[in-house]
């Protein structure tokens, strides 16, 4: 799916995410939660840039991820650490013999999954290799992000040495995207196309699923300020724990 978009995904995402906060906001969760950690999995790791933060507080930490081009730049900036393990897999079929502390999968991993089905198979799969007292955290693009702001709007943005255009084609239960970035190169600019496919679910069908999976959701919060949800988040993060 990201191809060449591998090339350019830091460069957008370091402008968008503040890693250290959401890290420490991430612990104090934890920390409220009384969890001690020392082992954690991150589902869907990218290009690393939120393993490399875990790391340097001396977790231990497991990562994958679908795409071979993002893993290659997380090999990359991982590569001095000797406290973690990162290997290929499909967020709805990794196996490893292993139970963890914390689990994450975050930046919207569940809205490129095709159905409920598939949604489904991803969260019996985490439960499986939590252990008793653990948390998991994981993300959602929201339908008022998907169908409102997003819609079938298009965006046009420059960033650092990266201008690109950003139009959407939203459909009943998914959305398009076709993105088309042009770099700086010396005194010509490189275009690099590309398309995703996000699907679009309710907190309500999602949260079904929860609870069919055996989950206890500790809180569901707003990505963004970490506060309430309200009707116009963009993002929601659900906190969950396993059932005693």
């Amino acid at each position: 799916m990201y191809k060449e978009f591998s090339y350019i995904y830091d460069k957008l995402m370091k402008t968008q995410v503040d890693y250290n906060l959401l890290v420490l906001n991430l612990l104090k969760i934890c920390k409220k939660n009384n969890l001690y950690i020392e082992d954690i999995l991150e589902c869907a790791m990218g290009t690393g840039m939120l393993t490399e933060k875990f790391l340097e507080k001396n977790f231990n930490v497991d990562g994958f991820d679908i795409s071979s081009d993002m893993l290659a730049v997380a090999y990359n900036r991982l590569e001095k650490f000797q406290n973690k393990n990162i290997f290929k897999a499909d967020v709805r079929y990794f196996n490893i013999d292993k139970k963890y502390d914390l689990i994450l999968c975050l930046f919207d991993c569940v809205n490129y999954l095709k159905t409920l089905n598939d949604i489904e198979k991803f969260l019996n799969n985490v439960y499986i290799k939590m252990k008793e007292d653990s948390i998991f955290f994981f993300d959602l693009n929201s339908e008022y992000k998907l169908k409102k702001y997003l819609g079938n709007n298009i965006f046009i943005n420059e960033q650092m040495d990266i201008f690109y255009t950003w139009e959407n084609f939203f459909k009943k239960t998914y959305i398009d995207f076709k993105i088309n970035f042009f770099i700086k190169e010396k005194n010509f600019y490189k275009r690099i196309e590309e398309t995703q496919r996000q699907y679009i679910y309710s907190e309500e069908e999602i949260e079904k699923i929860i609870q069919k999976v055996g989950f206890k959701k500790v809180e569901k919060l707003d990505f963004d300020t970490f506060e309430k949800v309200n009707k116009k988040s963009y993002r929601i993060l659900y906190i969950l724990k396993k059932q005693k």
